[in-house]
């Protein structure tokens, strides 16, 4: 049970990672400049972001990049999944390797969908982050050949064997915290539902 468990919660910990904003986009460490919303930029400067994922993020090779990301994700999560579990039961990792298969091919059909409504909103965010002569900078690099595969292989920079450990590690580190954190989570709503159904006037059902 023990080890179904640690299956179960590793996994489902794999899946909430292996998402394109998660692989894309690290959390950001500085807080942007405050502009108007996007929606309020200058036609302008959301036609030169538009202009800059055009050449960055070519339309023909979005979903390629996009799912490349998302493969590469889910087999760092998957070892890191496998190097936290003890038992290892052979049985057990097919069964999660078929419900990982079936749960990145429904979420690829979905993000297929999304592309473009991701990409507009990148650009959007583009136009309300950076002022225009930042964006004409940004332009001018992404029009260069070294600025193409600068942006179309950023992503491809997970699959690469040094940051590819680097990352491996981290993840490693993660998992390995959240049987411990579930259980703290876990006592943490028990408590809170034990004190709820002792207030007076509440039901403790």
């Amino acid at each position: 049970m023990l080890v179904f468990r640690r299956f179960a919660l590793a996994s489902l910990a794999a899946t909430a990672l292996v998402t394109p904003a998660h692989a894309q986009v690290p959390a950001p460490t500085l807080t942007p400049p405050v502009r108007p919303a996007a929606s309020a930029q200058p036609a302008d400067e959301v036609a030169i972001a538009r202009q800059i994922i055009d050449l960055g993020f070519p339309e023909e090779r979005r979903e390629a990049m996009f799912f490349a990301t998302v493969d590469q994700m889910t087999m760092q999560m998957r070892e890191s999944v496998l190097a936290n579990i003890e038992e290892q039961d052979p049985g057990a990792i097919a069964i999660l390797d078929e419900w990982l298969a079936e749960y990145i091919a429904d979420g690829k059909t979905i993000l297929r969908s999304h592309i473009p409504n991701l990409m507009n909103a990148w650009a959007l965010s583009y136009a309300a982050i950076f002022t225009k002569e930042e964006l004409e900078d940004i332009l001018a690099f992404v029009s260069t050949p070294s600025g193409q595969k600068f942006f179309e292989r950023s992503a491809a920079v997970m699959a690469e064997p040094n940051f590819a450990a680097a990352n491996q590690a981290y993840m490693n580190e993660v998992n390995a915290n959240l049987p411990e954190a579930q259980a703290d989570l876990t006592e943490r709503l028990m408590q809170y539902f034990r004190n709820k159904g002792a207030e007076p006037g509440t039901s403790a059902s």
